[in-house]
């Protein structure tokens, strides 16, 4: 009984992130729930509700959304995808991640300085910036699957607007996942007795989402960006450490 409470507040709480964040699910489920499970079967018990979230919120953020910014981060992808996970594989796991931690923490430490508008103008808003984000994200998900952290510092830096970086992130990842769903049905990840337990903490997860969402539409921007440069930096410091 203990077990599957404490696995219901591992669901709320990453429902709760996710509903307000845009994203995060993976980020804390998988870490707690292979307290309980095996890595391979943590990622796949989470996996459902993750994408299923990225899905909803994708539709309900739809006003927001526009093609023009994905193009950039989309081709990166597909190019990191392809190119960057043969070179990725030739190099030590901890130096690549500890060079994703730093990344990370430039992006955020940039976005808190007085002149990164002018450099924004110059450099940032270029389609470049979301091919490069991209890039890393698509090798970094070929690799080791951690491709998240750079798909929302960019979309972070070219709309300061909670609601269109919400609706651009959704979009992304909802593309993402379905590719990654037909991998996982192919290689039969998924199983009869994975569903079970996954269905089991449906409660927890819709309670914890429409707790996030309720927070979330009664926060400004600026607490929303806030919120966002925290969660980056606690990821680049589990990243760091956890090599």
């Amino acid at each position: 009984m203990y077990t599957e409470i404490v696995l219901a507040l591992i669901f709320f709480l990453s429902a709760f992130t996710m509903s307000f964040a845009g994203f995060g699910f993976a980020m804390i489920s998988v870490p707690l729930l292979s307290i309980f499970f095996p890595v391979k079967e943590a990622v796949v018990i989470q996996f459902p509700y993750c994408m299923g979230l990225f899905m909803y919120q994708a539709w309900h953020y739809r006003k927001h959304f526009c093609w023009s910014p994905m193009q950039p981060l989309l081709l990166g992808t597909v190019s990191g995808l392809f190119l960057g996970t043969f070179f990725l594989y030739y190099m030590p796991e901890t130096i690549l991640k500890r060079m994703l931690a730093l990344f990370i923490v430039l992006i955020v430490i940039f976005n808190l300085i007085s002149a990164r508008h002018k450099i924004e103008v110059q450099s940032f808003k270029s389609p470049w910036f979301g091919r490069i984000c991209g890039f890393i994200s698509g090798s970094f998900l070929g690799a080791y699957n951690l491709g998240g952290p750079p798909v929302v510092m960019y979309f972070r830096t070219i709309t300061n607007n909670s609601l269109k970086a919400k609706s651009y992130m959704a979009a992304f990842f909802s593309i993402l996942f379905m590719v990654i769903a037909v991998v996982y049905g192919v290689t039969g990840m998924f199983t009869l007795e994975s569903l079970r337990t996954t269905l089991l903490y449906l409660p927890s997860v819709l309670l914890g989402s429409a707790t996030g969402f309720w927070v979330f539409h009664r926060a400004s921007n600026s607490v929303y960006n806030m919120v966002i440069d925290m969660a980056l930096l606690l990821i680049s410091v589990v990243l760091w450490i956890n090599v």
